[in-house]
């Protein structure tokens, strides 16, 4: 099993289990509307890693939010791009190594992956240990247009 497919050991429940079996069946496919929203998270939380590589190329505010606009909703982009110019250097994201898709509709999708230990309880944010995302489409992609830390990944 790929790393982009979870980890069924961390299941608990019956219920838990089953659902993160169908869940892996479902990312096996490629191109499948679970593997576009797990690429779509990616995609959105690998922004700011891109744009600390070249800040030169986002001169103003404008062109920052237009680059987190590609992967996060209008609210988040601007947050974000408030975030990258107070200029104190701490990462606000990272591109997890694993995305679980709790709940797909046609337009919207609720994720969860865990939160890394750097980020997590006495790392820089200290953030609980799970992130949950609520992603909408937007135009022809999907885009992040929520997000909170929590103790446990979201009911099934």
């Amino acid at each position: 099993m790929s790393k982009s497919q979870g980890s069924v050991a961390r299941c608990t429940s019956l219920a838990w289990l089953l659902g993160c079996a169908l869940l892996c069946v479902a990312q096996s496919v490629s191109g499948s509307p679970a593997q576009e929203v797990i690429a779509a998270v990616r995609f959105a939380y690998g922004l700011e890693d891109e744009y600390w590589q070249h800040p030169e190329a986002y001169p103003t505010w404008t062109d920052i939010y237009r680059h987190y606009r590609q992967g996060f909703g209008p609210d988040l982009a601007a947050a974000m791009t408030a975030h990258t110019l107070s200029g104190d250097g701490d990462r606000a994201t990272w591109v997890p190594e694993q995305v679980f898709v709790a709940e797909l509709g046609v337009n919207e999708a609720l994720v969860w992956f865990p939160t890394p230990q750097a980020f997590g309880k006495g790392g820089l944010w200290g953030l609980e240990a799970y992130m949950v995302l609520r992603l909408r489409r937007d135009a022809d992609r999907w885009v992040v247009y929520w997000g909170r830390d929590q103790s446990a990944p979201p009911a099934q």
